[in-house]
């Protein structure tokens, strides 16, 4: 049966449109087109090409009406989808990060925390997770926390004149008998979604300089070294030394240097602090799905 209805066919056009928006709605959506052209026709609309093909007994005036509502609402559909695949690959990446990220309002109200912001933010931090909100627990000078998400955020609020505010803001914090936490904080707008607009907010990122996340695991498999040569490699991006090495290792100092030597050769690398860098500024800094090493 085709609908010829002047106001189903706008009713129709309407559900199109909540259909590209909604998922869930499209099984209904189709079941309807079913209807107005017939189940084969229907299907040949909703393929790629389906705008230019010839559709057997079809109302070609309400067709022509049709169409350009279709492209459009097919268009929306496949923008959104490959929106959300975005976003779920950048949460999966963010989690993945041994860099805890926070996105916090104005009140430092936690909008977004990835899986190392538990970690990072712990008990013994400066910077802990209150419920809703992060809180800080020790200071260093005039500048807070709270002070450089206010100006973050201000930043980008209607009728901000921008400027220097824009530009990532750094806090170094003191944690009693540990080296200090630091931290970059810059202003961030969270997208509406697909209800439109954004949110002014924060980001903030900050590691503690004390994890080693590197595993011996992943730095075999990097750089194709021995068992003894990853964990002489990872000891020393943990800031151990050599005689620390070999102390631990009950072997010798020279052993420990002839281990490392053949790293070197292994990682292109010529010195303690080149190998430390590229440890450090490796894929090997990324969290595992499962603790190892």
């Amino acid at each position: 049966m085709q609908a010829r209805d002047l106001a189903l066919q706008y009713d129709l056009i309407g559900r199109l449109y909540d259909a590209a928006l909604h998922e869930d709605h499209w099984p209904g959506l189709c079941a309807d087109l079913a209807v107005a052209f017939g189940a084969h026709n229907a299907a040949a609309l909703l393929q790629p090409a389906g705008a230019g093909t010839a559709l057997a007994g079809a109302d070609e005036g309400w067709l022509s009406t049709f169409l350009p509502h279709l492209e459009r609402a097919l268009q929306m559909r496949s923008r959104l989808a490959h929106n959300d695949l975005a976003e779920h690959c950048s949460v999966a990446a963010l989690d993945a990060l041994a860099t805890a990220v926070v996105l916090l309002d104005a009140g430092l109200t936690v909008l977004y925390a990835n899986g190392a912001a538990g970690r990072v933010f712990g008990a013994e931090s400066p910077l802990q997770l209150r419920g809703a909100r992060l809180a800080q627990t020790a200071s260093r000078g005039a500048q807070t926390l709270a002070h450089m998400v206010r100006r973050a955020v201000r930043c980008l609020e209607p009728g901000a004149l921008g400027g220097p505010a824009q530009a990532p803001q750094s806090l170094c914090l003191p944690r009693g008998g540990h080296l200090p936490l630091t931290l970059s904080v810059a202003p961030f707008m969270l997208a509406g979604g697909r209800t439109g607009g954004g949110r002014p907010c924060a980001i903030v990122m900050a590691r503690d300089p004390e994890t080693v996340t590197a595993s011996a695991e992943v730095l075999q498999q990097l750089f194709e070294l021995t068992p003894a040569e990853a964990a002489v490699s990872r000891a020393l991006a943990a800031g151990a030394s050599l005689e620390d090495i070999a102390t631990a290792t009950g072997v010798t100092v020279n052993t420990v240097k002839t281990h490392l030597h053949r790293v070197y050769g292994k990682t292109s690398t010529r010195r303690q602090g080149e190998l430390i860098a590229l440890i450090h500024g490796s894929t090997a800094t990324l969290l595992p799905p499962h603790p190892v090493g």
